[in-house]
């Protein structure tokens, strides 16, 4: 979608390029520590996978963890 919009306004060949690597550095930034909290709230890693998907992917990761029920249940403040 992103890509498109960007094709629509004129950018160039070269300028896609260089958005759809921004675009992949910026996802595996996310990816690596989403995995990590997603295992460690029971859920499957592959859900961080989302942040490939263009701006709604990071907010479908996000809405999941924030709004559902974690398998492993909440945290407990160390030492108690």
């Amino acid at each position: 979608m992103t890509y498109v919009v960007a094709w629509i306004l004129g950018l160039g060949t070269l300028a896609l390029l260089g958005l759809a690597i921004v675009h992949l550095l910026m996802a595996l930034v996310l990816i690596i520590p989403t995995w990590r909290i997603c295992t460690r709230a029971g859920f499957s890693g592959a859900l961080s996978l989302f942040h490939l998907v263009p701006v709604i992917g990071s907010f479908i990761v996000m809405a999941v963890l924030a709004f559902s029920d974690w398998p492993n249940g909440e945290a407990s403040p160390p030492g108690r």
